[in-house]
């Protein structure tokens, strides 16, 4: 990937992410807890559902310490609208590992060592609660740069060895938190699955997808 190329990338999409940035409880504060708990909620559960489920959470248990003293059966009670209710004992054996480590951990390593975390939500966590370059894509993410940079779809996101090679290479340096909401925010409103909102991405003019398709 050319330097031009990454920059036009970064400059068209934070721009708009700025401009049209979603509001959620997790976006509100850097701190850690909240960001990987909310991470954790956030797998296959659509954002304005855990929103709500969410702010019920935190108003709860509010850090580590008052989670882990919490019964799963509680916990079952306020994460149930997301229809996962098994990662309710999850939940509590992650807030006693945090509890044990003093704090959230802020390497990569480290973080996939705790109960219910994987790469997606150590990665997302390091970029959003810690502000460092670690490169984060899903299945929805991805849409965005297999699209822009005409990139195969044979393999999961979570197993696609290129999609991640570029994912790591277009990930800015700075603004990396900001820059995860734009890739998230655009690929849920207008880089949709099935019938793509082109005319309004601010990224038609480069985006291999796009231009094909004309």
């Amino acid at each position: 990937m050319s330097t031009a190329t990454a920059s036009r990338f970064h400059r068209d999409l934070l721009t708009w992410g700025d401009a049209n940035r979603r509001d959620f409880i997790w976006r509100r504060t850097d701190d850690p807890f909240v960001v990987l708990v909310s991470e954790i909620l956030l797998q296959r559960s659509r954002g304005k559902t855990v929103a709500l489920v969410a702010s019920e959470l935190f108003r709860r248990f509010p850090d580590a310490s008052a989670l882990s003293r919490a019964r799963v059966s509680s916990i079952e009670s306020v994460i149930r609208p997301l229809g996962l209710i098994r990662r309710a004992p999850l939940l509590k054996a992650l807030a006693n590992a945090i509890l044990a480590r003093g704090s959230v951990p802020d390497s990569f390593d480290d973080l996939v060592a705790l109960p219910a975390v994987g790469p997606y939500a150590a990665n997302a966590t390091l970029a959003v609660a810690f502000g460092k370059r670690a490169p984060v894509v899903d299945g929805v993410t991805a849409r965005v740069y297999r699209r822009y940079f005409a990139l195969a779809a044979d393999a999961p996101a979570s197993i696609d060895a290129e999609l991640w090679r570029v994912v790591e290479e277009a990930t800015p340096t700075q603004e990396v938190r900001q820059w995860n909401w734009a890739v998230l925010d655009l690929a849920s409103t207008i880089c949709l699955p099935k019938v793509p909102r082109c005319e309004e991405c601010p990224l038609q003019g480069h985006c291999a997808w796009s231009v094909a398709h004309r």
